[in-house]
């Protein structure tokens, strides 16, 4: 086992799962810090000769509420570094779920897209909600919404800003099973089991060939979605929607 403050990582107990948990409850909000232990741990995993496949899951009320506005932060937390460090859930040769409870909220939302696959909770959500604050959206959803549930919906689901229930995310194909919640975490393990069983290098080819065109996508994305939001942090709407003097730096 692998421990810091924020981040826990659980080895390959013999079934070739590895899991990684996000331990800042209730909220599991992210900052540079928390992404890049999460991202060298899931790393730590894909190198492990034992490890077929990942799950990551957090402890408390959400998957992960997103960023914290309103808490002072280091000079490094910034979104520049939070864009710079995403492409690397994209980048790792092992399948991994996320494992989702409560709310994916807007960065959270991004992380819990990066997964190859998702297994939610049937009280979860998903939410992307920078619309409502005036901003656009971010953490590489211009290339991973669309690649799940189509760009129209996709599109809608931006604009409104409006919360996603299981049900209709099961329908439209944006989680790949859900369970009641007592019933989330042993659903994750045997979807991975199935995965981690599959011989590595055939599993890791497919994925390499399903998901290279979604990389090079999402990297563009990222750099769009930092130019767009720059550009909206001194407008009326960005101001207006979080109390005016705040920078989404």
């Amino acid at each position: 086992m692998t421990a810091s403050s924020d981040v826990r990582t659980i080895d390959p107990d013999g079934d070739g799962v590895g899991i990684v948990e996000l331990c800042r409850p209730p909220e599991n909000y992210l900052t540079i810090f928390v992404l890049w232990e999460l991202l060298a741990q899931m790393r730590a995993l894909n190198s492990n000769s034992n490890c077929g496949a990942i799950i990551v899951r957090s402890r408390g009320k959400h998957f992960c509420a997103g960023r914290d506005w309103g808490t002072a932060r280091e000079p490094e937390d910034t979104a520049e570094a939070i864009y710079a460090t995403a492409p690397g859930f994209l980048g790792l040769s092992k399948p991994w779920i996320a494992e989702l409870t409560g709310g994916s909220i807007g960065v959270g939302m991004g992380l819990a897209m990066c997964a190859d696959y998702r297994v939610a909770a049937d009280s979860a959500y998903l939410w992307a909600k920078f619309v409502s604050l005036g901003i656009h959206h971010g953490f590489g959803l211009t290339a991973t919404l669309p690649w799940a549930v189509g760009n129209q919906r996709a599109m809608e689901i931006l604009s409104t800003g409006r919360r996603v229930s299981m049900d209709e995310a099961a329908t439209i194909g944006l989680v790949d099973r859900v369970s009641p919640l007592d019933d989330v975490s042993e659903s994750a393990h045997r979807f991975a089991v199935t995965l981690a069983s599959q011989p590595p290098l055939a599993l890791a080819s497919i994925k390499a060939t399903m998901r290279n065109t979604l990389l090079s996508q999402f990297e563009s994305a990222i750099a769009h979605e930092r130019r767009a939001q720059t550009a909206l942090y001194d407008t009326d709407d960005f101001q207006s929607a979080t109390g005016g003097g705040y920078r989404y730096a």
